[in-house]
């Protein structure tokens, strides 16, 4: 791993890899959100910037990106 900071905080179980997670679209679909954790896609070392639940059925999901913030679908859980 190319990441460093990503690797140790992977290690030290401070960050969820949301790699295997299924995906909808561009965004990680969680089945959990951990509170204190940091998250990662560690295969593609990219950080996750936004999580949100969406109102319109419940589904948490991790973005790449911040768009997840304040957004009028979604409840952003979570920034970066």
């Amino acid at each position: 791993m190319i990441n460093k900071a990503m690797q140790e905080k992977l290690e030290s179980g401070e960050a969820v890899d949301v790699s295997g997670c299924t995906r909808e679209g561009r965004y990680y679909v969680l089945e959990s959100f951990t509170e204190d954790a940091d998250y990662c896609d560690a295969k593609k070392e990219f950080w996750i910037w936004s999580i949100g639940i969406r109102y319109s059925d419940g589904k948490i999901l991790a973005s790449t990106g911040s768009e997840l913030y304040q957004n009028k679908d979604y409840q952003c859980i979570w920034l970066r």
